[in-house]
């Protein structure tokens, strides 16, 4: 390993069909949460689920994550995902997304990876990893 590149642990993120990481550092939280039915004479609140006791808001991954990609894979991170297909919960930590929490379709890891400063992805066990940071 060169002195130009850093070491983190990454979560694996799966949006839309591609495959982004984000460094574990932002992470308070990870939790599967699939949307039960609920009968009509239950009160539903979109946007907000419980974990050990406090209420979590979520928002589209696009709402607090940063990805510096443009083109076609843009198009597909733009897309809010469907909450039927996306029972992962990713709940960020410290800074002003503090608390905050979007959903994903899977994850991969944690794994410990090297990355080259400014590059905008890593390969990993076969696959490339777009990075994304907190917005």
């Amino acid at each position: 390993m060169t002195a130009l590149q850093m070491q983190d642990y990454w979560l694996g993120l799966r949006i839309n069909g591609g495959r982004y990481a984000i460094s574990t550092k932002f992470i308070q939280a990870v939790f599967l949460h699939p949307e039960p039915e609920q009968s009509m004479k239950d009160l539903r609140i979109n946007g907000v689920v419980v974990y050990k006791g406090e209420p979590i808001c979520l928002r589209n991954h696009f709402q607090l994550l940063r990805f510096d990609q443009r083109g076609d894979s843009f198009v597909d991170w733009q897309q809010a995902l469907k909450q039927s297909s996306a029972p992962w919960i990713i709940v960020l930590r410290d800074g002003p997304q503090e608390g905050l929490a979007f959903r994903v379709n899977n994850i991969v890891g944690p794994f410990y990876a090297a990355t080259i400063p400014d590059s905008s992805f890593f390969y990993h066990n076969g696959a490339d990893y777009h990075l994304v940071g907190v917005a």
